[in-house]
């Protein structure tokens, strides 16, 4: 049994960043508890840096595992990007670092920031007809007829995003129909949100699932210069397409449920098949051909406007150059893209999965080398796991 708690604070003691060791350690213990492992598989893959799961579900070998990224390394150089990754730390500084440079479209309309203590701060795209008053979210829903809520940075005490809907006189939350005064309650709770416009997803992706929208993740990273003064060059090494599910209800993250289906970044084709956690798989079978709900296939799957959305994000990372790491959370619309928000270190475990081992890339190897991936000493992995086993010293 592992002591998670004290191998927390040996994690933060090895310089793990006090953040990030935490999401490490909550990782593993969901790994062990998702994989059985014996103590020699247990070793082998601690050692090398990987939760012990991985040896199931990336099919690791002796021969193999160099070209995965190993999980402990991956938290030990956070943070890959530097100081300006403040220009995406949170989604409002993002909305006003996109809008310029032609980058302006990407980015849904922003109306209003609740701050920490409860004051309004309107935003650009706040209709000046609508009164700035107390009721000024309701009124502005009311003419929307649908309008996002989400925290502007971190989860602001867990209620994450909201989809408010106002439809034949009636309000919902997260197409669930709530009162009036559930209405007030969350709105006098709405401290560090954002209200924004609700990016409806293309209709050829709904046909897929209609309930909430595929949310794109795709990550790109900054080819390492050859020579100081060139130009910056970018490549994309995971993209993958999220989809809900009726067990996620209705929430595309993985996490909560949904299926990941990895896609060419070239052509915008889904791969052949989609995958889920294994804990949300009564029956062990993580891998799917089809929407479980829908049973609609991946495979010839090919993403609307794709040329228009991929020369899009070529474009926002020449834009944002100064930073080498970008994780896009995308959702394709009927005339474009819209950007959710934009991660500086995002997971890139099950996207190995979906996509291809990352470290077989030569130029993501090349990226993740210079920013120190090879300098950590993972065996001092399986030491700390080692003295977190229930009875040592």
């Amino acid at each position: 049994m592992t002591n998670y708690e004290k191998l927390l604070e040996l994690m933060r003691n090895n310089g793990m960043d006090a953040k990030w060791a935490k999401m490490f350690v909550k990782k593993l213990s969901d790994d062990e508890q998702a994989f059985a492992a014996d103590d020699k598989t247990k070793e082998w893959a601690l050692s090398k840096g990987f939760y012990p799961g991985r040896v199931e579900l990336y099919g690791l070998t002796e021969e193999n595992y160099r070209d995965y990224l190993p999980d402990y390394n991956y938290f030990m150089i956070h943070p890959i990007n530097h100081h300006f990754k403040i220009w995406v730390n949170d989604k409002l500084t993002l909305k006003y670092i996109l809008n310029s440079n032609g980058c302006q479209d990407t980015m849904p309309e922003y109306y209003l920031y609740v701050e920490n203590n409860g004051n309004y701060t309107y935003l650009m795209d706040a209709p000046e007809h609508i009164e700035k008053n107390k009721d000024f979210i309701i009124n502005l829903l009311k003419e929307k007829g649908t309008l996002a809520i989400k925290p502007n940075s971190g989860t602001s005490g867990g209620r994450g995003f909201m989809k408010l809907e106002y439809k034949n006189g009636m309000l919902y939350e997260n197409n669930k129909q709530i009162t009036q005064e559930n209405f007030d309650e969350m709105v006098s709770q709405l401290g560090n949100h954002i209200v924004t416009e609700y990016a409806y997803q293309h209709s050829e992706i709904s046909k897929i699932w209609t309930d909430s929208e595929c949310t794109l993740r795709v990550i790109m990273v900054k080819i390492p210069y050859e020579l100081p003064y060139d130009s910056s060059k970018w490549q994309c090494i995971v993209s993958f397409a999220r989809f809900g599910t009726s067990i996620s209800g209705g929430a595309s993250n993985l996490s909560a449920g949904g299926i990941g289906v990895g896609f060419d970044f070239e052509t915008g084709r889904f791969k052949d098949f989609g995958i889920r956690y294994k804990r949300f798989c009564p029956d062990g079978k993580w891998i799917c051909k089809e929407h479980p709900d829908t049973h609609v296939v991946w495979k010839g799957y090919k993403l609307p406007n794709w040329s228009v959305v991929k020369k899009k994000i070529e474009q926002v990372c020449q834009h944002i150059s100064s930073l080498d790491y970008l994780g896009f959370d995308v959702i394709i619309t009927p005339d474009g893209l819209k950007f959710c928000e934009i991660n500086t270190h995002p997971a890139a475990d099950y996207a190995q999965v979906m996509c291809a081992p990352i470290l077989a890339n030569t130029n993501a190897k090349l990226f993740y080398e210079a920013h120190g991936l090879y300098q950590i000493d993972t065996e001092r992995f399986y030491e700390m796991y080692v003295e977190c086993q229930e009875g040592t010293p």
